[in-house]
């Protein structure tokens, strides 16, 4: 995945300024903006597509990315050829479709997908078995999280159940992308997991809205009308306390693609 711009908290000015590169259909270390002296950006390419032997150099078969940019499977409003690139570690086509949401300190991020991800995305032998490149990606991949939010909804009776689906009309916020743990020097496809992130019953009761009140009060609140979370700490400190729970597709792809690029 590329994110192509990310705000910090610096002046406005600057802020604006500042656009970075970094992997829609996954969240790819960006190349690095360079800010000169005069406060302007020196750095900012556009976000293309990998390669195909980048991706095989990092344990990814192109050829089994889901919805790729630039494959008949990806809607073709996404991406458009440009033949203006000329690194090496990208191909010709750009990404059109963008995205926005907030790394793990709630900075705000906007990015582009560049496919998803099935097991047999992953290199593997002969024998089926993942090869020492396919396992690195692999284990990439479900290090760095893309926390999704899923709309409540309700059964027949009444009960609340939640899809495990990344479609936006199914989100209740925008995505929490979890870039603690090196991931600008230890991605470099921007692979990534999809965790849904559920409220518990616990966050209903009185301990539950002492814990979320403050968080709403701060972030305001999602579709649901359950506070907006923007942090990865907030999470991670939610589903520690038992008021949430982060739950994945089936990593055998039964429940479609578990991971993006």
């Amino acid at each position: 995945m590329k994110q192509i711009k990310r705000k910090r908290k610096w002046p406005v000015w600057l802020s604006i300024m500042l656009l970075m590169m970094v992997g829609f259909a996954g969240l790819a270390p960006p190349l690095p903006s360079t800010v000169a002296s005069s406060g302007r950006v020196s750095d900012n390419p556009p976000p293309f597509d990998f390669s195909d032997s980048f991706y095989r150099a990092n344990g990814i078969v192109p050829e089994n990315i889901g919805e790729r940019a630039g494959n008949p499977d990806r809607n073709p409003l996404h991406w458009t050829v440009d033949n203006s690139n000329t690194d090496p570690a990208h191909r010709n086509i750009r990404i059109l479709e963008t995205t926005g949401g907030w790394d793990n300190s709630g900075n705000l991020i906007y990015y582009s997908i560049m496919g998803t991800l099935m097991p047999n995305s992953f290199e593997r032998n002969a024998n089926g078995q993942l090869t020492d490149r396919g396992r690195r990606a692999m284990d990439i991949a479900n290090q760095f999280r893309a926390f999704l939010f899923p709309k409540t909804q309700r059964d027949a009776n009444n009960n609340p159940i939640f899809v495990k689906s990344p479609a936006p009309p199914n989100r209740r916020q925008d995505n929490v992308f979890d870039t603690r743990n090196g991931y600008f020097s230890n991605n470099p496809l921007g692979n990534w997991i999809l965790a849904f992130v559920v409220y518990t019953p616990k966050a209903f009761t009185a301990a539950g809205r002492n814990e979320l009140d403050p968080i709403a009060a701060k972030n305001g609140r999602d579709l649901d009308g359950t506070p907006i979370l923007q942090t990865a700490s907030d999470i991670d400190n939610l589903v520690a306390k038992g008021f949430a729970k982060i739950v994945n597709r089936n990593l055998d792809g039964s429940e479609g693609f578990p991971w993006v690029v």
